[in-house]
């Protein structure tokens, strides 16, 4: 220990001595350590932080994984249970103290302040497993969850408390209007609490009055039914392993029930993002941010390693002073690391904070821009024990990183020539070999990031000028909240037809679609098909439109015809095909006129073939595809689509006037059609900038890293070039000697980044939006780039070294 005080307190003196390289270190370590804290924060706040409930440790989520299922009803995932199978859970486990069950749902909230909350309907134990005592009025008792809406009561989240009732500690007791029935509020939720999943909740209701939440369904009563998370808090000293183990027992017995079908539990400690669909995708896509901030760490890494190899020459003499008064090498290695880490300390301290503070201004800015379901997404950002032991072990393992080979290789000494100082540089030969690997690595290191920036700029700039092959300016699209209002199907006909009619008399409007889902709105409907007279059935997806629909979005009829207003609003009977499912289902044979067979049994004649386009994703055609007409069955999930010569922003403040003059309490939700191209393009936006900061600064740091060591070289080359230079050698000699000295390392940079680019590249295929993975134009022009700038950082000292003095050269000690 008095060692290490000795070491710490000598760093800190050197480090003192030479602000200028402590500066240096200390900022380029900050920067890099600092933007592996803030991805890693993100990644804990999401998938690894447990959830803000009473001794979280103690809280375990539940989900099922079923195969041999021949069929099964999903709302909102396959991992959900229904309702029976949480009652097994329940009642048989052994190793809960309790479990609960929820499920999410849009509400309709009635009022002055008229707008959609998230709400969950959740078992009567919620509040007691969960968080205990509410802080105001109370959780839902036993008797509140027995008859199907028998109870409509709620307890409500600390921020609707305080923005829609003051916080007024007399709120029990009043009434809330939400999907235009009344609920009475007998509790308020604790502060920061907002629900076990990963759409943070607003209100909360008991389970039994799922039909007034979710109308036109009855979810209680269906055994097949994917529809409720599970979570449950775990009894002292009981380990995950013995709850999977014990409710695994459970799960056989159900299995048992429905032969074939085969259960596997997830059970893992609460987090926001335990649901297994996207639990991994998220750790993937993390790791991956993860290494590509841990390249630019690697680059600053190689430059200090560089630096320190500099620095050592100046201290080749103290070092052999040290070595020859008694100090062993070890002891001599370990001061050099304290001098290393001391600096990584320092940066990785000033990189959290940065980190921490960049990232509360930054992610709320980008929630505001995704769909409004994730706007209730709630991201605690605060640094934690594991944030700080990650950045702690990440700037440690730097230190040792970037000082490792610089203190091995300085204390590895002939003493009595380093006295002697009788070769100057002594060791240059193998410090040059070791510097030439290092700016190898930041070349190789640096390729990587800029041909991922530039592989994810070319996707970007595809994807803003992929056609989706329909139309998507001066189009406005509406969607309404008629379940949750309490519409039946023909009250929900009728309010369509008449806001088409009313629409159809507004100034500037050309033409109305009815259709569900919306194009490129991340909602799809898929079923069963197959051709008539065969057998083999293709998943296919669907979307339900009316006549005006390809019209509308200017997508050519190829063969047969269009739909007739005739053939909507009743029992579809027709039916049109994307070019691909006609090719698929029918194998070459023309299908106009043909039959095509649904999952249900239902016959329809195909009348018309249309080209594939992209409604469901960017980055893809939609393949498989069937268009139905709008059926009397689909009236309450209609979306609207107006086209018009005024614009979209004046369309849809029309079609929200129109709506609420029909039904004052209806809630509209409107926007414009071209806005959910944004939505595909937003991810690989922020990649692409993440990428080109990323790319940027380890283009800075390699480009520095290469002056500064071309340059230390030269000096250390003075005298020989001096001689040189008297024995006739010309300037442009000289420049070629120290060019070509730099070009080995840079060559072999460039040949080694290639081949991770090659498989790096892979990783991005899927953000590329048709840029081929391999495209020979950001591969070629990277290269050669970056060549470039590393042979300019080069030329700088090389032409500094072809103007030497050789009277002065040879002076030079």
């Amino acid at each position: 220990m008095s060692a290490l005080l000795q070491d710490l307190r000598y760093s800190l003196r050197l480090y003192r001595k030479s602000p200028g390289f402590a500066v240096v270190a200390l900022l380029a370590l900050a920067f890099g350590i600092g933007v592996n804290s803030a991805i890693f924060t993100l990644l804990n706040a999401i998938a690894l932080r447990p959830l803000p409930l009473r001794n979280a440790g103690e809280v375990a989520t539940v989900y099922q994984i079923n195969r041999g299922l021949k069929s099964r009803n999903v709302h909102g995932s396959g991992a959900f249970l229904s309702y029976s199978e949480y009652q097994a859970y329940r009642d048989q486990n052994h190793t809960f103290s309790g479990l609960v069950a929820y499920s999410g749902a849009e509400l309709s909230l009635a009022g002055s302040r008229s707008r959609t909350l998230h709400g969950n309907l959740v078992t009567c134990n919620y509040f007691t497993v969960l968080t205990g005592d509410l802080p105001l009025g109370r959780g839902f008792r036993d008797d509140e969850c027995g008859a199907p809406g028998a109870n409509p009561v709620v307890v409500i989240g600390y921020n609707l408390w305080q923005s829609d009732f003051a916080g007024d500690a007399a709120v029990l007791g009043k009434t809330v209007v939400l999907n235009r029935v009344s609920f009475t509020i007998i509790g308020v939720a604790p502060e920061g609490f907002s629900g076990a999943s990963l759409f943070g909740s607003a209100i909360w209701a008991p389970i039994t009055m799922q039909a007034q939440w979710l109308p036109g369904n009855q979810f209680l009563n269906q055994d097949n039914l994917s529809w409720l998370e599970v979570a449950g808090r775990l009894k002292p000293d009981t380990g995950l392993a013995a709850a999977r183990a014990d409710l695994a027992v459970i799960a056989a017995r159900i299995d048992q029930q429905q032969p074939g079908r085969t259960t596997r539990l997830v059970i893992d400690k609460a987090t926001l993002m335990n649901l297994p669909e996207g639990r991994l995708p998220v750790l993937g896509v993390g790791a991956v941010i993860l290494a590509a901030v841990s390249l630019v760490l690697l680059i600053a890494c190689a430059n200090l390693a560089n630096l320190l190899l500099a620095r050592a020459s100046a201290r080749q003499k103290e070092i052999a002073v040290r070595l020859a008064v008694g100090a062993s090498r070890g002891r001599l290695i370990l001061q050099l690391l304290t001098e290393s880490v001391v600096v990584a300390l320092a940066g990785g301290a000033l990189g959290v904070l940065t980190a921490w503070w960049t990232l509360r201004a930054i992610v709320p800015l980008i929630i505001s821009k995704l769909p409004a379901e994730v706007s209730s997404v709630r991201l605690d950002l605060t640094p934690d024990p594991r944030i700080l032991l990650y950045s702690l072990l990440l700037a440690f393992a730097t230190g040792i990183g970037f000082g490792l080979l610089p203190a091995l290789q300085s204390s590895r000494l002939d003493l009595n020539s380093a006295l002697k100082e009788s070769i100057p540089g002594f060791g240059g030969a193998s410090r040059g070999r070791l510097r030439g690997a290092l700016v190898a690595v930041q070349i190789a290191v640096c390729l990587v990031l800029l041909i991922a920036a530039g592989l994810l700029a070319r996707g970007l700039q595809a994807a803003q000028n992929t056609d989706p092959g329909f139309a998507l300016k001066d189009i406005a699209y509406a969607e309404f909240d008629l379940t949750r209002q309490g519409y039946d199907l023909a009250r929900a006909a009728l309010f369509h037809r008449q806001l088409a009619e009313r629409l159809a008399a507004t100034a500037g409007v050309e033409e109305i679609v009815q259709l569900d889902p919306l194009p490129l709105s991340g909602s799809r409907h898929g079923s069963m098909a197959y051709a008539d007279g065969k057998t083999d059935r293709r998943q296919v997806s669907n979307t339900n439109v009316s006549a005006a629909f390809f019209r509308t979005l200017g997508v050519p009829v190829i063969r047969g015809r269009s739909f007739e207003e005739r053939e909507t609003h009743g029992t579809p009977r027709v039916v049109m095909l994307s070019e691909t499912a006609a090719r698929h289902l029918f194998s070459g044979v023309d299908p106009i006129g043909r039959n095509l067979r649904m999952g249900d049994d239902s016959t329809l004649q195909i009348i018309g073939i249309v080209p594939d386009i992209h409604t469901i994703s960017l980055s893809s055609t939609d393949g498989d595809f069937i268009y139905f007409p709008i059926g009397a069955k689909s009236e309450l999930g209609l979306k609207l689509m107006v086209r018009g010569r005024s614009g979209a922003a004046a369309l849809e403040k029309a079609i929200a006037r129109e709506a609420t003059t029909l039904d004052p309490n209806i809630l509209v939700t409107t926007g414009k059609l071209e806005n959910n191209l944004d939505l595909w393009k937003l991810p690989a936006r922020i990649l692409s900038i993440l990428a080109a900061v990323l790319g940027g600064a380890g283009l800075l740091l390699a480009s520095i890293g290469i002056y500064g060591v071309m340059a230390y070289a030269v000096s250390q080359r003075t005298r020989e070039i001096g001689i040189r230079m008297t024995l006739g050698a010309e300037s442009k000699d000289v420049l070629l000697l120290v060019l070509r000295q730099s070009f080995r390392p840079v060559a072999i940079g460039v040949a080694v980044g290639l081949c991770g680019c090659a498989a790096v590249s892979r990783v991005l295929s899927s953000l590329l939006f048709g840029v081929s993975p391999l495209d020979p134009l950001v591969f070629g022009a990277v290269s050669i780039f970056l060549a470039g700038i590393a042979m300019l950082a080069s030329y700088l000292p090389a032409r500094r070294a072809a103007q030497v003095d050789p009277m002065s050269a040879l002076r030079h000690q």
